[in-house]
């Protein structure tokens, strides 16, 4: 990976977990058909186990799929799906898609059918109950309910960076895809899902050629970043 350079190379280059997590791409194309070795995904799953949780609640469940028909079958659901071009984040005042976001429903579904093996995410909802009974309750219970339900979600994505990063430092390339969750039913019915879908960590050993240059996040960068003190 070419990156252009910057004061901090040096602390980066004598640290290999700081280097891995700077090094980590979101891997969409060029994947290889070997299988990734049951030994391996499982310390990729352990790593995601070991993350940390709100109340030590572990709010996911973690569904290892290495079986081409179902990833394809579940990919296809997403793909013909008639809001696929569509599914795009939503502005919570009028319903409507934010149109600055395009959708990348087909491309995930492309990941999916080309990977060996996928983690689909599911949210416990120990705090929240879920999205369904988020939508039903009285307003006046929501904004509590929304700041657990955001702790489940913070533990869940700590969980599979674990595994993001466990990956890489394996040689094994990952993403994890949102917008599979068109295809929540399905994912349900094959995998025999109670509560929600929150994504799915995809898995595999690409031979995708090293990127041009890219420039490091900076700790400055002050539209992301504020100092206090």
């Amino acid at each position: 990976m070419n990156y252009l350079k910057t004061p901090e190379d040096g602390l980066v280059a004598s640290n290999p977990t700081i280097r891995l997590i700077l090094d980590r791409l979101s891997v969409r194309r060029h994947y290889e058909r070997r299988p990734v070795p049951r030994s391996v995904v499982e310390e990729i799953v352990r790593c995601g186990l070991a993350a940390p949780s709100s109340k030590n609640a572990r709010p996911w469940r973690l569904h290892i799929v290495s079986n081409a028909t179902v990833l394809r079958e579940i990919a296809d659901t997403a793909e013909s799906s008639s809001e696929a071009s569509s599914y795009v984040p939503r502005d919570p005042e009028t319903g409507l898609p934010r149109p600055n976001w395009p959708s990348s429903v087909a491309e995930s579904a492309r990941v999916l059918r080309s990977v060996p093996t996928a983690i689909f995410v599911e949210n416990l909802g120990v705090f929240s109950r879920g999205r369904e009974t988020l939508a039903s309750v009285p307003r006046s219970n929501l904004r509590g309910s929304l700041v657990a339900y955001t702790a489940e979600v913070i533990g869940i994505g700590a969980a599979v960076m674990n595994m993001w990063i466990a990956a890489n430092s394996l040689d094994v390339q990952a993403v994890f895809m949102v917008d599979i969750c068109i295809a929540e039913k399905e994912v349900a019915t094959k995998l025999g899902f109670t509560c929600d879908l929150v994504g799915v960590l995809a898995l595999g050993y690409s031979n995708r050629p090293a990127g041009g240059d890219r420039v490091r996040p900076s700790a400055t960068d002050e539209t992301r970043v504020v100092w206090h003190g």
